[in-house]
């Protein structure tokens, strides 16, 4: 379930104020079927789960803002969401250049999934994690994946998702 306007306002609380408002605006009022605040919770709770022993206070910073940034903008149209969404940070942040460039590359990993760094493949991961999910969690995102995409015909959406889900397992072998 998302998480309503306060829940999201309190995960975010010590964001600056543009990018908080601008994230609570974004994740409490989503239409989206699965790119919504779910799914950042989701990733959250793995970073929690999986990755949070192995990561200094930085890398755990970075990593969190860039799950919440990776699809801050999200259009299916579009083609330049990851852009967008780390433009979003950039401007919003003001952070040490070399950290603002490691948001940047976790963010952009999420476009092709295919991550050259450390923290982009944890990044990375995390937003396919739901692809190792026990079948009932699969099915869910399966079926909120194609309500995002109602408006392209079954043969078009089939088409678009054997490519994409080609394109993940050829970027893991």
């Amino acid at each position: 379930h998302p998480m309503n306007a306060e829940q999201v306002r309190e995960a975010v609380h010590d964001m600056p104020p543009l990018l908080r408002a601008l994230l609570v605006e974004r994740f409490a009022r989503s239409d989206l079927a699965y790119h919504n605040a779910h799914h950042i919770a989701h990733m959250l709770d793995g970073l929690d789960r999986w990755f949070a022993a192995g990561l200094d206070q930085r890398e755990r910073r970075i990593l969190r803002y860039a799950i919440w940034l990776h699809d801050a903008f999200y259009d299916v149209d579009a083609t330049d969401n990851e852009r967008r969404s780390a433009d979003i940070g950039l401007a919003l942040l003001r952070w040490p250049e070399e950290e603002l460039s490691e948001l940047e590359a976790c963010i952009m990993a999420t476009k092709g999934h295919v991550a050259e760094r450390r923290l982009s493949g944890l990044l990375v991961d995390l937003d396919l994690s739901i692809l190792a999910a026990e079948r009932e969690s699969y099915r869910r995102y399966a079926l909120a994946i194609r309500d995002e995409y109602r408006r392209f015909p079954d043969a078009a959406y089939r088409a678009g998702r054997v490519r994409v889900l080609g394109g993940l397992a050829k970027a893991r072998l």
